[in-house]
């Protein structure tokens, strides 16, 4: 399975284990922009991935620090304004949210760790399904190219021409650090 399909399986199944009243976890794929199209058991919980910027390691592993997005939607029905009959039920997203936001802090896995809140906001535009967007900071270990075959390490000599065509119409060295690593291409 691949490094971000394993980490969501992790997260989703903890989230499901963890957090009493959750009937859902899915990939988010747009479900809340039309809630009349998508048929979804409520409270629920979507996650997606935002910018990962990886660096390469000397394994030929990546390590990534970026954002995993969640969202909660949690049906309600019930008024929040002061003095109402049903105010705390109204206002009970918010102790759905704070489970679910208590379940990933400080997650961590096979592929991921760090798992830390940076910012939370509602999300106003979804009649009486309660919305709340959260961004997770994220680090991820990708091993997914650590051993590709076909590929291998060359020592770099900066004295080397590659093609000697390139040399002559660019006068100029080839960059050496591009050389570092090379498919290797079977007699013909």
């Amino acid at each position: 399975m691949s490094t971000k399909g394993s980490i969501y399986k992790e997260i989703t199944g903890h989230l499901m284990h963890s957090v009493e009243g959750l009937a859902h976890a899915a990939k988010n794929r747009g479900q809340l922009d039309d809630t009349s199209n998508y048929m979804f058991p409520r409270p629920a919980v979507f996650i997606s991935y935002g910018n990962v910027q990886y660096e390469k390691q000397a394994d030929g592993t990546q390590i990534g620090d970026g954002i995993l997005k969640v969202r909660t939607a949690y049906e309600n029905y019930s008024e929040s304004f002061s003095g109402s009959i049903d105010e705390d039920k109204a206002i009970a997203f918010f102790d759905f949210n704070e489970k679910v936001h208590q379940a990933l802090e400080g997650l961590h896995g096979t592929y991921f760790k760090n798992l830390s809140r940076i910012n939370d906001e509602d999300d106003e535009d979804h009649k009486n399904i309660i919305v709340t967007y959260f961004e997770y900071a994220i680090t991820i270990l990708d091993k997914s190219t650590a051993h590709l075959k076909g590929y291998q390490k060359l020592a770099v000599d900066p004295n080397i021409i590659v093609d000697a065509r390139l040399q002559k119409k660019t006068d100029k060295s080839v960059d050496s650090s591009v050389l570092e690593y090379l498919p290797i291409i079977p007699n013909q």
